[in-house]
Parts: structure tokens; C-alpha cells; sequence
């Protein structure tokens, strides 16, 4: 699951964000998300290749991928986890097996 809940309080989701209704890639990553895909390439723009990238604090990833020449859009969640919907709190603990990750356009 990429977009996970981003802090313990519930952070965007509790903040009532419709993710489908932001610019893109936010309702290209939401309807990928709710249909199960992975993106290989971008359904508005084919020639936009994606990747997911995890490893350590997604910040810091989307900070560092953000300055590369030919990066388009990024986003940051977790991925490969067993709970639906994790916190910041749960995700960080380790328990549900999730890793902080960033999608790249």
C-alpha cells in the first residue's frame, strides 16, 4: 500500500484529503492503489516511467530524488506491509512489516 496514514494522528487521511481530487500523479496513484496495479509508466503520460524506491525514512528519499535532473512528480507512503492503513507510529515500530517508500515519476 503506497499512501499509508503519514503520522500517528492520521495525518492526511484524518485530515479529510481527497487524493483523487489533487493534481497528477495524486488520482493516477489512487485509482492504482484502489485497483491493486503497480505503475510501470505513467497512465496520463506513457512516457513517464515509474519506480518505487524504499529505504529508510521516505523523506529524505523524496528530498534526494526531487533534485535529480528528469524527475517529474514524486510521492512518499509505505509499501509491503500486512496492516491496512498504518500509522506513522505503527509503521516505524516495525510491527507491521511496511517500508517507508517513494514512488518517482
Amino acid at each position: 500500500m503506497i499512501f499509508g496514514k503519514l503520522f500517528s494522528d492520521g495525518g492526511a487521511f484524518a485530515a479529510g484529503i481527497d487524493y483523487s481530487k489533487l493534481e497528477h500523479p495524486g488520482p493516477e496513484l489512487v485509482k492504482a492503489a484502489e485497483e491493486g496495479r503497480v505503475l510501470v509508466t505513467s497512465d496520463k503520460d506513457p512516457n513517464l516511467a515509474v519506480a518505487t524506491f524504499a529505504g529508510g525514512c521516505f523523506w529524505g528519499l523524496e528530498l534526494a530524488y526531487q533534485r535529480v535532473p528528469g524527475v517529474a512528480h514524486t510521492a512518499v507512503g509505505y509499501t509491503q506491509g500486512r496492516e491496512e492503513g498504518p500509522t506513522y507510529t505503527q509503521v516505524c515500530s516495525g510491527a507491521t512489516g511496511h517500508t517507508e517508500a517513494i514512488i518517482v515519476y
